[in-house]
This record gives C-alpha cells, sequence and structure tokens, in this order.
C-alpha cells in the first residue's frame, strides 16, 4: 500500500467494438457482438468457426505521418492502441520529447503470424527468399520494440506474455514501476491478432467453441451451455502516471490503480485448478494491497471455457460474496487474450463512471455451479471500486483494484 498514487490519465482501445472507449462501452450495454467468419485468413480452413475481427483495419487513418511498413498486424494494432491512449492523456509529441514514456505491453502471440510466414518461405523457397523486413517481427517482443521506435518513447520497454492474463499483468507490472519510483509516466496494456495459426492452436486445444455447436450459450461466459471461447482481437492501453507527475501537469484523472496481485498455478496445464484457489490469492492479496475489504463491481474474464468459468466464479465467490455484480465482456468482444484485460479494465471505468454494469450477453441459462451475481441485462450501478479478474488455461492469475479516483 504504501508509496506513489497511482493514475490513468488516458485511455485507448481499437476493438472488434470500435475505437472509441465509450462506443466500446455503449456496445457492451447494448449486447452487440462482433462474431463472423474470419476474413484475416481462409475461412474454408477452419469451417464453421467464429471470430472477433477488428473490421477495416486500417492505421493510416490514425497515424498520418512516419513509416509504417516495418510493422505487422500485431504492431500495427499495438501502435494505433497506444497513439490513442497519449492523446487521450494530453501527452502531444513536444511533451512527449520531454518526458521519459515507457510501454510495457501484454501480448499471448504477437507475431506468431509473421514468425510463421518467415520461417515457412525459409524452408519451402529458401533462406535467400525471406522478407528481410519480416526478420524484425520474428521475436516476442517486436511490437513493444516497434511502437516505442516509432512513437520515440524513451523510458522503460517491456514485453509481458502471460496467456490471456497478459495484458492485466503488464497493468500491474507497470503500476508496480510507478508506485516504486523506477517509472513516471507508463503505456500499459496488450495487442493481440487473429491469425490462421493461432486460431488453429486453440481449436485443436479444445479451447474454442466448437463449430458443430452453434445453438444457444455458445462462447457465453458462465452459461450452462458453454462449449468453449471465440477468438478476438484488438488493441488496449492506458496512460499510468506517478500521482505528482499528474497533478503538476493538471492532467484529466479517467481512474485510479489501487491494488493488484499475481500467481501463478503450476498444476493448471494438468487440469487440477484446485477450484479457483490460485485466483482467491490474488483477489484476497489485490484487496489487501489496496487497503480495502471489498469492491462493488467485478469484471470476469471468463469466455465461455467451462472449466475456467466456473473456477473463476468460485474463486470471486469465496473472497468479495455472490451478492457482487458481476459482468464478462469477453460475451460480445470474444477472447482477445493480450488486449483482454486492458479492454476488460476500461468498460470497468466507463461503467463505474455511467453507474451501468453491462449484462453477460446471450446469457439465458447461467450455470448452477458458478453461483455469481451475473445477468444478461445492463443494470445499474453505483459503485466505487471495481476488481478485474484475469486468467489463463496456463495457470498465470491477476487481480487489479481499480476506483474513479
Amino acid at each position: 500500500m504504501h508509496g506513489r498514487g497511482v493514475l490513468m490519465t488516458g485511455v485507448g482501445v481499437i476493438s472488434p467494438l470500435g475505437d472509441r472507449a465509450d462506443a466500446v462501452f455503449q456496445r457492451v450495454c447494448d449486447g452487440a457482438t462482433a462474431f463472423a467468419p474470419p476474413t484475416l485468413f481462409d475461412a474454408s480452413a477452419m469451417p464453421g468457426y467464429l471470430v472477433a475481427e477488428v473490421p477495416a483495419f486500417a492505421p493510416e487513418t490514425y497515424v498520418r505521418t512516419g513509416n509504417i511498413r516495418p510493422l505487422d498486424r500485431t504492431g500495427r494494432l499495438a501502435l494505433v492502441g497506444a497513439e490513442l491512449a497519449l492523446t487521450d492523456s494530453g501527452w502531444n509529441g513536444d511533451t512527449r520529447a520531454q518526458q521519459p514514456i515507457g510501454l510495457i505491453l501484454g501480448t499471448m502471440f504477437c507475431s506468431v503470424r509473421t514468425i510463421g510466414e518467415f520461417d515457412r518461405r525459409g524452408l519451402q523457397a529458401g533462406p535467400q527468399f525471406v522478407s528481410p523486413m519480416d526478420f524484425s517481427n520474428t521475436v516476442l517482443n517486436a511490437a513493444a520494440g516497434q511502437v516505442a521506435i516509432w512513437q520515440r518513447l524513451t523510458g522503460v520497454n517491456s514485453t509481458v506474455a502471460a496467456g490471456a492474463a497478459s495484458g492485466a499483468q503488464a497493468l500491474a507490472y507497470a503500476a508496480e514501476l510507478i508506485r516504486t519510483g523506477r517509472a513516471d509516466v507508463l503505456v500499459a496494456g496488450g495487442a493481440e491478432e487473429i491469425c490462421f495459426e493461432s486460431a488453429l492452436g486453440f481449436a485443436r486445444a479444445g479451447r474454442l467453441a466448437p463449430p458443430d455447436d452453434r445453438g444457444p450459450g455458445c462462447g457465453v461466459p458462465f452459461d450452462a451451455r458453454r462449449t468453449g471461447a471465440i477468438l478476438g482481437e484488438g488493441a488496449a492501453f492506458v496512460v499510468l502516471e506517478a500521482e505528482e507527475t499528474a497533478r503538476a501537469r493538471n492532467a484529466r484523472v479517467v481512474g485510479r490503480v489501487n491494488g493488484w496481485a499475481n500467481s501463478y498455478d503450476p498444476d493448471a496445464l494438468q487440469g487440477d485448478r484446485k477450484n479457483g484457489d490460485m485466483l482467491a490469492h490474488t483477489i484476497e492479496h489485490a484487496l489487501c494491497d489496496a487497503g480495502v475489504s471489498g469492491v462493488d463491481m467485478v469484471s470476469a474474464s471468463a469466455s465461455g471455457a467451462p472449466a475456467l468459468d466456473v473456477a473463476e466464479a468460485a474463486a470471486i465467490t469465496a473472497v468479495v460474496g455472490r451478492e457482487i455484480p458481476v459482468t464478462a465482456i469477453k460475451s460480445v468482444a470474444g477472447e482477445s487474450l493480450g488486449a483482454a484485460g486492458a479492454l476488460q479494465a476500461i468498460v470497468a471505468l466507463h461503467a463505474m463512471r455511467c453507474r451501468r454494469l453491462p449484462g453477460v450477453a446471450g446469457l439465458q441459462a447461467p450455470d448452477p455451479s458458478a453461483r455469481i451475481n451475473v445477468d444478461a441485462a445492463t443494470r445499474p450501478l453505483d459503485a466505487q471500486r471495481a476488481l478485474v479478474t484475469a486468467t489463463s488455461h496456463e495457470g498465470n492469475a491477476v487481480s487489479l483494484v481499480l476506483s474513479l479516483s
């Protein structure tokens, strides 16, 4: 609890639901899903599967100067998300040059499509035929490095890879750097692109809603009929600042990171989740870190994964109780992996500010084993503090406690 205050002064979103945080929040409240057959790869290669793509993504409409050709889709999503967040927080080109601003980017796969294409071309046609421009994107921290170069961000530059919890983990790590005085201003969040390589991997691992099961409840968090997630993509970033830095420049404050915690369950991949004990542990520690005993709402990372959703519900219930209202935005945005945690945080801030809790779109038959306070409809909300949870199949667990001031 001790250290500098961590304020949020700007947000940036590029997602299947829109490119403005308020518009994204409204679509979540409306339950307007973004699911459709893929266009970023040949849909016939995975017949029947749905995804949530960023439609007609054209980065040059957001960044009108500079060379973006070296950036692949993940890098471009991250570039736009970071640019929107910095602009929203009031850090323009001149002021950025006067302040070491860093970037903490969460991603699960980053440039896996570029890596796959680079390797295929080298193996099939020969090393002399690979694209030199692709080579710089064949590492996991490519997007973070490329964005920092383009934006001339001279502060700390880190990539966090923690599965679907990557974005939330990036926020927690950035907040820790600021609180302990190792950074003053950081852009933190995550980015992920949809591509054939990641989609096929998830499908073969049995983590996506199968194509022959498109009935009600498909991909709906906490619904008894759920059979798996629907893959999404996008980028979501928040500008975090030390309280004295933000106050000194009279920055608009959109929220505060009060506390955080993370942990890892080494038994998760063997299917032993101990009824959400590890996530419960992080929730308890995040509340303790924030110096509070409870919260008024929860943004859950549930995506329609049968076992993972139940474990998350058990953890939430065990620590904050069954009466606290819960939402799960992946019911409309899909599982956007590295971008998910930051997008959840942004929606949670809007929910508190607008006094509305988005419903879980498509929820018709709540799973009786997930005993939490969820509803399909958007509800009135009176909340001062929000809990954001993030989990991954691999065992990562992250909890964030947020407030508006």
